[in-house]
This record gives C-alpha cells, sequence and structure tokens, in this order.
C-alpha cells in the first residue's frame, strides 16, 4: 500500500488563484494523498471556491491567525506517514510527490526532502503561463549532494528550502512541533532550522514547483519586525554556530550574516516602508563598522525622508 501523503495548503484572499495550487496536487500521480486547505478567515470569495471541490478535499476553516496558525492547524488535521506543504498561489510540476516519497522511503535516514523552483514571472499582459519543462513530468530525480545531509549550517547563512517544494516524515514533524507563532513572518525558516537538528534533509536534483511572484504577497511586504534576523539569533541561542553533523560556522560568517540581515531590512523599509525604521537599521549597520560610505549615504537619505514625514493628525 502506497504511504499516504497530506498536503497542506494555507489559503487568505486567494479566490483566484488557490483553484489552480489544488488542482497541481489532487493530479500528482502519487496514489494516496489527502489535501487539508486551511482558509484563514479570507474576507473574499476563497472559502466559496474550496466548497466547489466538494469532498475532494477537507476544509479547515478558522479566524485569521497568519500562516504560522495556519500550517499549524493543517498538521493538526494531517493524517499522512509524509507532510508536504504547497502556497495556495504556487503549482506543484507533475511527479513531484512520487519523487519525494521515493526518496524518503529509499533513505529511512533523511527526515526531509525538498526541491528546487521556477520563479514563475508573468507576462506582460500579466498572464501566468506554464514553462515548457512543467508540462512534463519528473522523471529519474538525482539527489543533490552539495545541498544535502547535516545542513544546518548552510541555513543559518541562507534559507534553502522553500515551502511549497518541502515534504516532511510525519514522524519528524511531531518530533519537531508546531511552527512558532512568534514568527509571523520567517515561522517556515525558523521550522526547516530545527529540522535540520533532528535527521538529515536531501535537496532532489529538479524542479519540482513554480513559485508565483506576487507583488502584494505576505512574504514582500516590509514589517516592522525584522523576522529573519530574529531567526537566526534564536537558532544561535538555541543550537549555537555548531550543528548535528559536527560542521561549524565561523563567527566571521555569522557577523557578516546578521549585518546583512540588517542592512536588507533597512533597504526595504527605506524603499517602501518607515523611513525611520531604516535609519535605525542603517545606525546600526555602522556601530558595528563605521567606514562604510554608501551606508552614510543610505542613512542621510533614511533621515532626510523621515523628517519630511508629514506630522500626524488625529
Amino acid at each position: 500500500m502506497a504511504p499516504l501523503v497530506s498536503v497542506i495548503i494555507p489559503a487568505y484572499n486567494c479566490q483566484a488563484l488557490v483553484a489552480e495550487a489544488i488542482d497541481s496536487a489532487l493530479s500528482q500521480d502519487h496514489p494516496a494523498i489527502e489535501v487539508i486547505v486551511v482558509n484563514d478567515g479570507s474576507t473574499d470569495a476563497t472559502l466559496e471556491v474550496l466548497r466547489g471541490f466538494g469532498d475532494r478535499i477537507r476544509i479547515v476553516d478558522q479566524a485569521n491567525g497568519g500562516p504560522p496558525r495556519a500550517r499549524n492547524a493543517g498538521l493538526s488535521a494531517a493524517r499522512g506517514d509524509y507532510i508536504a506543504f504547497l502556497d495556495a498561489d504556487d503549482v506543484w510540476v507533475q511527479g513531484k510527490l512520487s519523487a519525494q516519497v521515493a526518496h524518503l522511503q529509499q533513505h529511512p535516514q533523511v527526515g526531509t526532502c525538498y526541491t528546487g523552483w521556477h520563479v514563475w514571472q508573468p507576462s506582460a499582459d500579466g498572464v501566468f503561463e506554464r514553462p515548457e519543462f512543467a508540462q512534463h513530468s519528473l522523471r529519474d530525480v538525482a539527489i543533490d549532494d552539495s545541498k544535502s545531509g547535516w545542513i544546518y549550517g548552510r541555513l543559518l547563512i541562507d534559507c534553502e528550502l522553500l515551502t511549497t517544494t518541502v515534504m516532511i516524515r510525519a514522524s519528524i514533524a511531531r518530533q519537531v512541533g508546531e511552527f512558532d507563532r512568534r514568527f509571523f513572518n520567517g515561522d517556515d525558516y525558523d521550522y526547516w532550522i530545527r529540522l535540520s537538528q533532528a535527521a538529515k534533509i536531501s535537496r532532489l536534483d529538479c524542479l519540482g514547483a513554480l513559485y508565483r511572484v506576487v507583488p502584494n504577497s505576505v512574504s514582500r511586504k516590509p514589517r516592522v519586525t525584522n523576522f529573519e534576523l530574529e531567526v537566526i539569533q534564536t537558532a544561535l541561542q538555541r543550537f549555537g554556530r555548531r550543528g548535528p553533523g559536527g560542521s561549524e560556522v565561523t563567527q566571521v560568517a555569522i557577523d557578516r550574516r546578521l549585518d546583512g540581515l540588517i542592512y536588507q531590512h533597512g533597504r526595504l523599509h527605506l524603499a517602501s516602508g518607515d523611513a525611520g525604521l531604516a535609519f535605525q537599521a542603517f545606525a546600526q549597520n555602522l556601530r558595528s563598522d563605521p567606514w562604510r560610505p554608501k551606508l552614510w549615504l543610505h542613512a542621510l537619505n533614511a533621515l532626510i525622508k523621515r523628517s519630511a514625514r508629514p506630522a500626524f493628525t488625529p
């Protein structure tokens, strides 16, 4: 009997896209799947779209609580041997699930398996056209050894997993626990780091998903909190710089990583967010290394923008 795969799709105000994501899961050639869609308090017609699938999917309907709470609701409802995540605006390539299940079945020491992904941009008229490679099913998928194994140290430097591409053993998910609701944006990154402490992670050398570029998505909005920075700081406090496989990330590399995340937060807010927060970020960068002329220019620009901000009137 084929192992059951629980597919978890958080959905919030995605009436135009969620059906395509669900169809890409239901059409997978793996013979045993359950699709769990968590309607996270949508205020558009998302719930009506979901109900149109009838008993082909399971719907968890809840008040809006953000991505980590929605994913946790999906984990609680999951009954499968394996758990796969799919964001409501993304699409899977045919054969993704069967390739991942085969890998996990053949490698019991591996707890998590993920694939590469295609960054899916719209055409000039706003249409998302399927690339040619996505018209065919995955076959004879190899392992990318350079990005597989005990990858905790690699994850401290970069979030190498995309949620839509990830499959986890249910036993490992139960061991690791829930997504941390403190990280409204970055809960998945924190979860991959915790998974990397529990068991080996494999990357399959294929493009298993189409990652749709949506301008107003949660991950693209500037936030007051630098969640990615907090994820790395939390991991360092909890696990240190040395991973379960014995490799250790140097302090120099960690300092460079943290400095880059602060700078990135500042640039994001300088472009489209809060100029005051941008100035605070650049000032923090400059305290650690004041000999950076470009940073002084960014800080001055942020200061000017902050000063020019109109006064608040109740």
